[in-house]
C-alpha cells in the first residue's frame, strides 16, 4: 500500500488489492530488492487480451528498469497464453509511464475523456498487438 499511495493520486483501496490478488483471472507480479517489495503489476486475463490494471514502482527504485521488467513479464505471459493484445489506460499527465509504454511498442488508440474520477483527467488507452509478432 505504501508504493500505491506514493504512486497514484487516487490509490487503490486495500479491498481492491485483496480482490485482485484472489481473482483467478489476474496475473499478479512483484519485484523485490534485498527482500523488500519495490514494485508490482496486476493484469487481467481476458478472452483475447490482457488488460494491465496497475503497475507501480517505489519512488526510491524508479528509473532502474524495474517497471520494464515487470511489463516484459506480462508480455511474455500474454504471448504464452496466445493473447492478441495487451492494453492499458494511462493518465495524460503521466509522461514517464507513457514513454515506457511507447518504448515497448504500445500505441495510443483512444482517449477516454474525464476517465479518472478524482481529477476528471483524461486517460489515454494504449495497445500493443501481439499476434503476428516475430517470436
Amino acid at each position: 500500500m505504501e508504493i500505491e499511495k506514493a504512486s497514484f493520486p487516487s490509490p487503490w483501496s486495500i479491498n481492491t488489492f485483496i480482490t485482485t490478488l484472489y481473482d483467478d483471472r489476474c496475473k499478479c507480479l512483484i519485484a523485490r530488492y534485498e527482500g523488500a517489495i519495490v514494485g508490482y503489476c496486476f493484469a487481467l486475463d481476458m478472452k483475447v487480451m490482457i488488460h494491465l490494471l496497475n503497475l507501480a514502482v517505489h519512488p526510491d527504485y524508479r528509473k532502474k528498469g524495474i517497471a520494464k521488467r515487470l511489463m516484459n513479464e506480462i508480455l511474455s505471459h500474454a504471448r504464452a497464453c496466445n493473447k492478441s493484445y495487451v492494453f492499458l489506460e494511462v493518465r495524460k499527465s503521466n509522461q514517464q509511464a507513457r514513454c515506457l509504454y511507447e518504448s515497448m511498442g504500445f500505441c495510443h488508440v483512444s482517449t477516454w475523456r474525464q476517465y479518472y474520477t478524482d481529477t476528471r483527467e483524461d486517460a489515454d488507452v494504449m495497445v500493443k498487438r501481439l499476434d503476428g509478432e516475430m517470436r
